[in-house]
């Protein structure tokens, strides 16, 4: 299956390595998708891991404005992706077998399933502010969720961090 795929994706393998305006671009592409993508994230844990709201209000901005960063990371995502998979397919038979390469992926999977799990508790966030602001004493307490956010925020820091060291060692190796 390995040959097979190698076999498919060697026009792609030559003209790499044949071009270095490809071969720039597509690299450089890979570094911005990770700094803007990953600059807005650790910026964004870092806005939440320091908060500390103590009102319906002030959960509700500080939800909202998550939520609002979240589009360009998830852009900037899909760049590093795209951009990814013409790193990768550029020289299937190393990074195939690469321990290192799937240790990368494994924990690019995390930070993906760390922020699906962030995107649905900021939503939770919101909704109990909301909630909170509408029946003052009755409504849930979105400190609850806002804990749980906290978690990801450090996750997604370890995550980030991690990446861009297995990236360098990847591509010094």
């Amino acid at each position: 299956m390995l040959d097979t795929l190698i076999t498919l994706t060697q026009p792609w393998a030559d003209l790499y390595a044949t071009s270095t305006p490809l071969s720039t671009t597509v690299l450089v592409l890979h570094l911005l998708g990770l700094f803007v993508g990953g600059g807005i994230a650790l910026g964004a844990d870092r806005r939440v891991l320091l908060a500390e709201p103590g009102s319906g209000e002030a959960y509700l901005a500080a939800g909202e404005d998550l939520r609002a960063t979240h589009g360009v990371v998830l852009l900037a995502l899909a760049i590093t992706v795209l951009s990814g998979v013409g790193l990768a397919t550029s020289d299937v038979g190393t990074f195939a077998i690469s321990p290192l390469f799937w240790s990368k992926m494994a924990v690019f999977l995390m930070l993906i399933i760390n922020g699906a799990i962030m995107r649905r508790t900021e939503t939770q966030v919101i909704t109990s502010a909301r909630s909170t602001m509408e029946h003052a004493i009755n409504g849930p307490d979105p400190a609850t969720p806002w804990n749980a956010l906290r978690r990801s925020a450090w996750i997604s820091l370890v995550c980030w961090m991690v990446l861009v060291v297995l990236g360098v060692v990847l591509g010094n190796t």
